[in-house]
């Protein structure tokens, strides 16, 4: 589930980031990053339970759709106004993130994501793939392992890992001056060498650290989060997109797609919610948790939802009406449901500057 301990994470490597490109790293990607890395894989699960998207495999599935989404997103801004509310959203009618790179730059968020929850929430277990008939997880003590006895244990052949690790570092004094190409071919080369020496001859050969746990996870939750974000951000740097996003579909008709997507939307919630509310012993199954404390905790949710889920109805058929209120309740209320991912891309559009005068016509 999202926790501020996903917010932090993500706003600790962005960072860093930032400061090193002298604030020129793009802040669209960063906002993409921290929008996933907060509840990404979570976006179905928060009303189904661990579905098949719950895991690293399962959500590259829905991330294609959804990276389209954020590509979308990033036409948008947030600047301050000296009028009524202190900040707005600005349209710039340009999507400065391409599908591509809005995908790259979602399954970075993704695998941070699952950083967060494998070490601190989910006892420890990688989730490649969750369904209700089977589930595909890598436990932690698992890839401990996989390493074998080796952990803290004095062996002749650490000698040999010596050498490995220390002619690694010596190297890289010449590699680190030949550019990132081919420091990665360094790093292919003694991984690949330290690999077959744990293979071939001992797990003893290394001292200190379960060798391949290491390797998998750094891999995945630190090393691929980081070079998809510095790929991308290069890549816009590179090949900037200037010109406007084509309008394929009319304006008017589109609002009344999305206001219809919306009022479905809220009738779903506005179902959910009350189940939540009336049968929370229902939502507590898919949950494994029937608990006392549990079930009132989620009437009291679905109570608080339910109240939005009306309130977003009601906007939403104000929508069709083209009430400038409306605009405004739905906007609010989709932001207030930000977590459950595409809200916010409602909430977006209705900030279009080609939908704004369509509400004031009216």
């Amino acid at each position: 589930m999202p926790t501020f301990g996903h917010v932090f994470y993500g706003l600790c490597l962005l960072i860093p980031l930032m400061y090193f490109s002298r604030n020129k790293f793009n802040y669209k990607i960063a906002f993409i990053f921290l929008l996933n890395n907060l509840f990404g894989p979570d976006l179905v699960s928060l009303f189904f339970g661990y579905l098949p998207f719950h895991g690293i495999l399962g959500y590259i599935i829905i991330a294609l759709p959804y990276s389209l989404g954020m590509s979308y997103a990033s036409r948008f801004s947030i600047l301050r106004t000296d009028k009524g509310f202190p900040l707005k959203f600005e349209d710039s009618g340009t999507s400065e993130v391409n599908w591509k790179n809005a995908f790259c730059v979602t399954i970075a968020g993704m695998l941070s994501h699952f950083f967060i929850d494998q070490f601190y929430h989910n006892e420890w277990d990688m989730e490649l793939f969750r369904s209700a008939w089977f589930d595909i997880t890598i436990p932690h003590t698992s890839m401990l392992e996989w390493s074998g006895i080796a952990y803290h244990q004095i062996s002749p052949l650490m000698i040999i890992g010596d050498i490995i690790a220390i002619t690694t570092i010596i190297l890289s004094l010449y590699y680190f001056s030949k550019g990132y190409k081919d420091t990665f071919k360094l790093l292919l080369i003694a991984t690949g060498v330290a690999l077959l020496s744990l293979l071939l001859i001992s797990p003893l050969t290394f001292f200190g650290e379960r060798e391949y746990a290491v390797m998998i996870q750094i891999s995945i939750y630190i090393f691929a989060p980081l070079f998809l974000l510095a790929y991308v951000s290069r890549d816009i740097q590179d090949h900037p997109i200037e010109a406007p996003n084509e309008q394929k579909i009319e304006r008017k008709k589109l609002l009344l797609i999305v206001a219809a997507i919306s009022t479905f939307f809220a009738v779903f919630l506005v179902l959910y919610a009350s189940i939540a509310t009336f049968m929370p012993d229902f939502v507590g199954d898919m949950y494994g948790d029937t608990s006392p404390e549990t079930l009132t905790s989620i009437s009291v949710f679905g109570t608080i939802y339910l109240i939005i889920s009306l309130l977003l109805l009601v906007g939403s058929i104000g929508l069709f009406l083209k009430l400038k209120i409306c605009r405004y309740l739905v906007i609010a209320l989709s932001l207030s449901l930000t977590i459950f991912g595409f809200p916010l891309l409602i909430a977006l559009f209705l900030n279009e500057k080609d939908i704004k005068p369509i509400f004031e016509r009216e």
